[in-house]
């Protein structure tokens, strides 16, 4: 009988934990906190009035917060049931209400509803409770109602320090004012009160403590929409307080420098200044500044691979969270530092773009300045499909204005980096949307063998073994390891590292061929392994170009050896 007992009691204190457990989930929910709120608010309101009931008997809570019901109020009772507390003697009495205080509340609660329950349990503690009320009830104490952290503190906006700054984070007070004594100098000494021209403006980044090649923005803002040729010490010092006094991070500074306080985010004219200053400014560009058209194709080439970079939402937008995550800027700043700008090879190599301009050139043969189906299918030696070149011709990929069946030659730069590395992030994005025909967010088996229907019957031309598409399937399905096995999704292709490889595999022959006559044991360690299959690509044809273009010129000419960068000028304008 003892056990029996004691297994009861143990019973009865694990239920009664349990339900304090369900207690406290049940108030951690939103809406049961609103409902106490609502409760709690009622009984403020109620107090006031003087509508408390002087008896547990007579007072009687509603389900629903803000309704006292009473028996007055309520209907006739059908007649004592025998089944009733109050008809049977031996029924213990009810318990009493447990009215929850500021002391009382469980920690769990208390952390949940936080600030707004432990206030509202403060007024309840100078109202009488309703179990056991002496009739006049006293007006409860005004409460500030501020948020409390668990110790008890009240916090308020004033002791909350700021820790957001969209913006980047304001500069001291005292760096700016020694800016402006600084930028003033430099407008007294240089301008003497007849303000600086755009070449002038180099000393003023220089005080701001600015990238130089920041100072043809820096001009324009300052100008206006005028065509000011000077902007003088009242102007700019408006513009300097305007954009100092809500953009402090240098990304959302460029931003408004850039698109002169009118959108808060980049378009792709809006970076054309910036790479101008590039070629006018930096020394190992001189050769280039001669030829005004070519100047043109260069700043389009480095605008279309920053885009291609940085704009990770395809919007043709870059916003100030983008150019964070991005080196832009950094790369902008070290350029200073640099007397080649091909030790860049990340936007701003002339290498690079001298690769795409003369391939761009090579498939261009009627001279219209785009690339149709026919000009495509000749890239690389015919190594890509039919199948694919139709879907990268049409407006799932295009960027720009071109017309659908044709590419431009902005569309070729991107077409042509997503071709030659296809392991980065925007890269294994175009090629999904080319493979996805139906836009529905997944490469189904469908699609799969659709095209890699054409890569068959490549292999039995070429007189290869050909791989019938179930064991293909097989192999991408395993190379890949999606989370569906019906389809394979974007996050599955970033994820496995064999996007390169899979893409290959349905359209390009001459990759694919190679990548299954590859033996990994021939690979050695060089001093390209640090670069990205797109910089080792071009880095070699760029070698093949120089070498090839320079026997050319040498054995049609007597005339004494060029310079590197002269002969580069020689070659771009005989293209």
């Amino acid at each position: 009988m003892a056990s029996y007992t004691g297994s009861t009691q143990a019973i009865q204190t694990n239920i009664g934990m349990k339900i304090d457990d369900l207690f406290v989930r049940w108030v951690c929910e939103e809406s049961s906190g609103e409902k106490l709120l609502k409760m709690a608010s009622s009984v403020k309101s109620n107090s006031k009035s003087g509508t408390y009931m002087k008896t547990r008997g007579e007072a009687s809570v509603a389900r629903d917060p803000g309704m006292v019901l009473s028996r007055k109020n309520s209907p006739p009772p059908r007649g004592p049931s025998p089944a009733s507390p109050a008809a049977s003697p031996l029924s213990s009495p009810q318990p009493r209400r447990r009215v929850y205080t500021s002391e009382s509340i469980p920690v769990g609660v208390n952390m949940a509803l936080g600030p707004q329950l432990k206030a509202a349990a403060h007024e309840d503690d100078a109202v009488t409770s309703v179990s056991g009320g002496t009739g006049s009830v006293p007006s409860p104490q005004t409460n500030s109602k501020l948020p409390m952290t668990s110790t008890g503190v009240a916090l308020s906006a004033a002791n909350i320090p700021q820790f957001y700054f969209p913006y980047g984070r304001p500069a001291d007070k005292s760096q700016t004012s020694v800016a402006a004594d600084a930028i003033k100098h430099v407008f007294d000494s240089l301008g003497k009160g007849r303000g600086l021209t755009k070449v002038q403006f180099s000393a003023v980044c220089e005080v701001c403590k600015l990238p130089l090649y920041w100072k043809s923005i820096l001009f324009n803002a300052a100008a206006g929409d005028s065509a000011k040729r000077k902007v003088d010490y009242k102007t700019f010092s408006q513009t300097w307080k305007r954009l100092n006094e809500r953009y402090h991070g240098a990304e959302a500074q460029f931003v408004q420098l850039a698109t002169c306080f009118e959108r808060s985010y980049i378009l792709f004219d809006d970076l054309v200044p910036v790479v101008q200053g590039v070629v006018d400014d930096h020394p190992g560009l001189g050769f280039l500044r001669t030829s005004s058209e070519f100047i043109s194709c260069y700043i389009n080439t480095v605008i279309s691979r920053i885009f291609y970079s940085v704009n990770r939402s395809w919007s043709g937008r870059i916003t100030v969270a983008e150019l964070r995550r991005s080196q832009v800027l950094t790369v902008i700043k070290d350029l200073e530092n640099m007397d080649r700008v091909d030790d860049e090879i990340q936007f701003f190599s002339y290498a690079h773009y001298y690769v795409i301009y003369c391939k761009f050139c090579e498939l261009n043969y009627s001279g219209k300045g785009t690339l149709d189906m026919d000009d495509l299918l000749e890239y690389a030696e015919y190594s890509l499909t039919p199948a694919i070149l139709k879907r990268v011709l049409s407006k799932a990929v295009q960027r720009n204005d071109s017309k659908e069946g044709e590419m431009s030659y902005l569309d070729f730069v991107w077409f042509m980096l997503s071709e030659e590395d296809k392991t980065s992030r925007t890269s294994i994005e175009y090629w999904f949307r080319c493979v996805d025909l139906d836009g529905d967010g997944v490469i189904s088996m469908y699609e799969l063998e659709y095209f890699y229907k054409e890569q068959l019957e490549r292999m039995e031309q070429a007189c290869v073994e050909p791989l019938d598409f179930c064991d293909c399937l097989c192999s991408l399905l395993d190379m890949v390891k999606p989370q569906k096995t019906d389809c394979i999704a974007l996050r599955d292709l970033k994820a496995c590292g064999n996007a390169k490889v899979f893409f290959n595999t349905l359209f390009n022959f001459n990759k694919f061929l190679k990548h299954e006559q590859h033996d990994p044991r021939m690979d050695a360690d060089s001093e390209d392994d640090n670069l990205t299959d797109w910089q080792r690509f071009a880095k070699m044809e760029y070698a093949n170009m120089v070498a090839g273009e320079a026997d050319d010129v040498r054995k049609g000419s007597d005339v004494e050896e060029d310079t590197e960068d002269d002969l580069l000028l020689k070659l771009t304008a005989e293209d």
